[in-house]
């Protein structure tokens, strides 16, 4: 009967039978003197006399780990009766042993059950960051810094599949990380196929651990690319690359962790422990990226579609073109200069990312109700429309025809019942119908001017009178007035080419802007998208439209945008109905807007001191051309967001 365990005793007893029995049977024996003597070499079983008691009290033998066995009894000793046969002492003894292994193997899965719960805490934690972090390159490098803290590997690699292409996917090289070697890394795309080991796990969904990537077998379809290490004077062994499967089983990327290392920093293979950790990783990684993609592509879909809206919106209105784009650059612009301001005031009014977005979206959309305008409203550059001047046209040459035909009349008359005409009536005849011929031509250069959407002085209002009260014939042959009243209110209109209808009928664009983005289920980050497009008339002293706000009852996102708004209406130079007001004019106007008490002074100083407005964004605003003479007094139309000043500093 042999027996495979260690036994450990007092130098005593090596002179005894029992010694010399044990040794027989195989038992391992090893004198000891002292407690520290365990640590030194394993043993299972101590074999506790009276010479190691007197020596050092029981508990510090204990607190080494063996079995105690003695012959004495004593709290946590195994008794060992001294008339127990040859064979009843090995049982005991292997039995003290097996007791000294079950101790150590449930030692054992308590560390590792303490571990598991461990790992599994910081992929909790892993996940929750992932899941926290909004921004992919973030995330990305996130990931490998997770991956590389909870395998302690050196390095690590992640690359996306490329699938768009469906003829051509590719696998792209996104990202690296190197902690014993910090170097230099630029993207990289290239072909997927099974010849690398990332391409091989993207296209099989298989797991490779790697003991030693200079030793892959020749009869496998992929390399190891030593390029890299060749480079830079580095030396990859262990490999583990993990493919990152989404929910419906699809790869989206790989995860490479390279150099897994033991306590004294050497590199060892990944075990299956490991491996189970970082499979559980890549998991969440996949769920992260493809969630993270699936918001980006979201937000460019949703992104494109409002530029679009705009773009069809603003096909309605061909002369007011980019005007929305401009405004929304120039509010961004300008909310970028807000956490620098000197005043403390508009620092703490600062935008974060989301409320930039917002203020984008709401300056985007801000004439979005322009479609609830009639088409006839909204691009009625006249005071009467065309068909209504050509008739006046029309009715003018009538009343000169009319004038001829009487003198004509008068003439033939004098022939007939007077037996002929002096010439020198004749000539009165033909000197009053030129005149009276004048006169209706001079009248109608008269309303063709006061058709023109200009400010209207009292006097050009007495002088429509005056055309009103001249009388004409129709094609009847009945006297009608030169213009009708519908005609004469219509020329009447003081500024502008609208009638106070239709004035209200544009101003009520921004409600229609708000009742249509409120039908948009907005995220909460943008659910003020509506109120702060539709406050963008509103003016600081409760004097604006639609509700009349003032004050801090206007968001500051509206606020910004009616000092962008009235800039862009003022320097436009892409509309024909009225010249660009040049920019030092146009800030000239702002400043006297927020003397009025109707814009928000501090935001037009940071708009007009950090000079925001002249390189806003993408959209590249134009040089405004200084007004000729001719087109003085013509800036004003019908753009739902042109500017009109107040009475006390007209332009």
């Amino acid at each position: 009967m042999t027996a495979s365990f260690t036994v450990g005793h007092s130098p005593l007893f090596a002179d005894s039978s029992l010694h010399q029995q044990l040794r027989q049977h195989g038992v391992q024996l090893r004198a000891i003197s002292q407690p520290d003597d365990l640590q030194a070499q394993p043993i299972e079983v101590l074999l506790l006399d009276g010479a190691l008691t007197a020596q050092h009290p029981l508990d510090a033998w204990q607190a080494g780990g063996p079995t105690l066995v003695g012959f004495e009894l004593a709290d946590g000793v195994l008794p060992l009766p001294a008339s127990a046969s040859e064979t009843e002492m090995l049982a005991l003894l292997g039995f003290a042993a097996e007791q000294y292994r079950l101790r150590q193997k449930t030692s054992q899965l308590a560390n590792a059950l303490h571990n598991k719960d461990g790992d599994l805490q910081k992929l909790v934690d892993v996940g929750l960051a992932l899941s926290a972090e909004k921004d992919l390159e973030r995330l990305l490098s996130k990931i490998l810094t997770e991956g590389c803290r909870l395998s302690n590997s050196d390095a690590a690699s992640l690359f996306l599949v490329d699938k768009k292409n469906a003829e051509q996917p590719q696998l792209i090289f996104k990202l690296t990380q190197n902690n014993s070697l910090p170097t230099r890394f630029q993207e990289q795309r290239m072909p997927l196929t099974k010849a690398s080991i990332a391409g091989y796990v993207a296209l099989t969904s298989t797991e490779l651990n790697i003991a030693d990537a200079y030793a892959i077998p020749s009869e496998a379809p992929y390399r190891f690319n030593r390029s890299f290490d060749m480079q830079v004077g580095y030396r990859t062994m262990s490999l583990l690359a993990i493919p990152m499967l989404n929910h419906r089983h699809d790869v989206v990327g790989v995860l490479e962790f390279i150099n897994c290392q033991n306590a004294a920093g050497e590199p060892i293979a990944f075990d299956e422990v490991m491996a189970a950790s970082l499979r559980a990783l890549a998991s969440q990684a996949a769920v992260a990226i493809e969630n993270r993609q699936l918001l980006d592509d979201i937000s460019q879909l949703f992104d494109g579609f409002v530029q679009a809206s705009v773009f069809a919106i603003e096909q309605r209105d061909p002369t007011s073109s980019g005007h929305s784009f401009r405004v929304a650059d120039l509010c961004i612009a300008l909310a970028h200069q807000l956490p620098m301001a000197p005043q403390p005031n508009v620092r703490r009014q600062a935008f974060n990312d989301e409320g930039l977005r917002e203020l984008r979206y709401a300056a985007l959309l801000h004439d979005f109700g322009k479609v609830g305008v009639r088409e006839h409203v909204l691009t009625k550059s006249k005071k009467l429309p065309e068909p209504v001047v050509d008739n006046l046209r029309y009715r003018v040459a009538l009343a000169k025809e009319s004038l001829q035909n009487q003198t004509l009349k008068r003439m033939l008359h004098a022939y007939r019942h007077q037996g002929g005409l002096d010439e020198e009536l004749r000539l009165q005849w033909e000197t009053e119908l030129a005149l009276e011929c004048d006169r209706l031509d001079r009248y109608l250069r008269d309303i063709l001017k006061a058709n023109e959407p200009s400010v209207l002085t009292e006097g050009d209002f007495r002088h429509l009178q005056d055309i009103q009260s001249e009388v004409v014939r129709s094609h009847d042959d009945s006297l009608i007035g030169l213009l009708s009243d519908s005609e004469f209110c219509a020329l009447a209109i003081r500024r502008g080419s609208l009638t106070q209808e239709e004035r209200a009928e544009i101003e009520r664009h921004v409600v229609h802007t708000r009742d249509f983005l409120k039908l948009i289920p907005w995220t909460p980050a943008l659910q003020r998208v509506p109120e702060i497009a539709a406050a963008h008339h509103e003016k600081l002293d409760g004097s604006g439209y639609p509700k009349g706000l003032a004050g801090d009852a206007i968001p500051c996102a509206s606020r910004i945008m009616t000092i962008c708004d009235i800039y862009d209406a003022l320097t436009a130079s892409d509309r024909p109905y009225k010249p660009a007001v040049p920019v030092e004019h146009a800030l000239d106007i702002l400043q006297a807007e927020v003397k009025s008490g109707l814009l928000d002074g501090e935001l037009v100083k940071v708009f007009i001191d950090s000079r925001c407005y002249l390189n806003p964004g993408q959209s590249q605003l134009l040089p405004a051309p200084p007004p000729s003479p001719a087109d003085a007094g013509a800036g004003y139309a019908h753009h739902v967001c042109d500017f009109e000043p107040s009475c006390k500093h007209p332009h």
